[in-house]
């Protein structure tokens, strides 16, 4: 027999679910907005976001960097860069301490003691040390220690520290092309207290060149005491003279992955003006904009290289340049911003490798590290040359003896300009301004008038334009 459901059990099943699922959703409303885990989420999202702090970055030294970078610091290892300042030993210095070990000469006439006499500066090596024997400020003749030398591709030079700790070049150089000993700053033409005399406080190496041949000095310099206690990262041109100081990174790299990148300084991935700038801090010549200081009486009014420069800044804030000829030393950066490659983007690193990627070596044949050697360089990107006028008669030369010739010392113009022998003529001869053609061994005793005639009749011969629009 059928039996019809009760109508009141129908309503209550009916409304009965329903009940019980509007509660269930509020129980989870409930449970979503008030959860105490979420509390730990949200702080660990904040955690995430919150600023790191890092302090003033310092200096570690290149040894800290090869624990992550060993390809790059083997390759650095490599370069002159590396040897640039080195501790004294058998396999350092290279100048002759035992045959060959004299240098003789005759005192400046404007020397108030001893002038016009002839005076030998001896250097001598014993137990493992190595001694240079000469005149000091006080005018006698005095043992002094070498404690690092500078140099190791084309000459050398030596420091040596006074009782306070004030360092000095000595007056001697070593020319590795012709093995001989030159004068530095010695009485040949210098004597005691001129300002530039060897040992004069003016030529302190601390003020006037250790911030380029050390990574990280500091001077510390104590004004009362009048001593130095000076410190730096590494002998030479370390990493963090390219890359900037880096704690905060070494830092980040144990800790904070995500700041590697931001903590240090990488020149390659800087505005190519600014990158040029990192190479411009050392390869340039003029004065610091930042002052001496502490100062005393004798010191040069300001620093020999842009203190206070750092990777990534403008360098002009920090540095002024030197306009005077006879002040040239290092003077690439200076040369290079006059130049065409300058104003089209080609910086330093277009020709220079700091340190060569996969074998780990420099570029054969490449004393100033370049990428490729001599004319294959420069080919790689002018390939559009054309053999007319002078280029049609130096197709046996050298883009680099052309272009590039030796206008201080060794070092080669950066400007790329070809100088022409009028130069030379007006400035009164080849020892005065060097020019492209006297650099060959084929011109070196052409008289420079006839140099010039050559060059314009092989311009006259090949250029249909106005002969006079090619002259200066």
């Amino acid at each position: 027999m059928n039996r019809k459901p009760k109508i009141e059990n129908v309503f209550l099943n009916y409304w009965g679910i329903w009940i019980l699922l509007g509660a269930l959703f509020i129980f989870l409303i409930v449970k979503i907005v008030g959860d105490k885990p979420l509390e730990g989420e949200k702080k660990e999202v904040l955690e995430t976001v919150k600023a790191i702090h890092f302090e003033t970055p310092d200096y570690v030294g290149s040894a800290r960097c090869k624990d992550c970078h060993w390809r790059e610091y083997d390759a650095w290892r490599t370069t002159l860069h590396s040897k640039f300042v080195q501790l004294p030993g058998e396999y350092t210095v290279i100048g002759d301490f035992k045959i060959n070990n004299k240098l003789t000469v005759k005192v400046a006439n404007k020397s108030s003691k001893r002038s016009g006499e002839e005076v030998a500066t001896i250097m001598s090596a014993k137990g493992g040390r190595f001694y240079v024997n000469t005149i000091g400020p006080d005018g006698e003749f005095h043992d002094y220690e070498i404690i690092h030398v500078i140099g190791i591709g084309r000459r050398q030079n030596y420091i040596t520290a006074f009782p306070n700790g004030e360092m000095h070049v000595l007056p001697v150089e070593w020319d590795l092309n012709t093995q001989t000993w030159g004068d530095y700053n010695g009485m040949k033409n210098n004597y005691p207290g001129d300002g530039e005399f060897w040992s004069d406080s003016g030529n302190n190496w601390q003020f006037r060149c250790g911030g380029c041949h050390v990574t990280g000095l500091k001077i510390n310099y104590d004004k009362d005491k009048n001593s130095f206690d000076s410190r730096w990262a590494d002998l030479g041109i370390g990493c963090e003279a390219c890359h900037g100081p880096g704690s905060n990174h070494v830092k980040a790299a144990s800790v904070y992955f995500e700041q590697e990148k931001e903590t240090i300084v990488n020149p390659a991935r800087l505005p190519w003006r600014l990158g040029a700038m990192v190479c411009g801090q050392c390869h340039n010549w003029g004065a610091s904009t930042a002052e001496v200081s502490p100062y005393k009486a004798g010191f040069p009014v300001r620093y020999g290289f842009p203190s206070g420069y750092l990777p990534g800044k403008a360098l002009y804030q920090h540095y002024i340049p030197e306009t005077k000829e006879e002040k040239k030393h290092h003077q690439q950066y200076n040369e290079w911003q006059e130049s065409v490659h300058a104003k089209a983007g080609v910086m330093c690193t277009t020709c220079h490798a700091v340190h060569p990627k996969d074998t780990g070596v420099q570029p054969l044949g490449t004393v100033a590290q370049t990428k490729l050697t001599q004319d294959t360089l420069c080919v790689n990107c002018h390939q559009t040359l054309q053999r007319r006028g002078v280029h049609r008669i130096h197709t046996f030369g050298s883009c680099i003896a052309c272009h590039m010739p030796a206008t201080k010392g060794h070092e080669h113009s950066h400007t790329f300009q070809f100088i022409s022998p009028e130069e030379s003529i007006r400035a009164g001869g080849v020892d005065k301004k060097p020019n492209s053609c006297s650099s060959c061994h084929h011109h070196k005793d052409t008289p420079l008038v006839n140099l010039v005639e050559f060059l314009d009749a092989a311009k006259k011969a090949d250029m249909p334009k106005p002969f006079t629009v090619h002259g200066k």
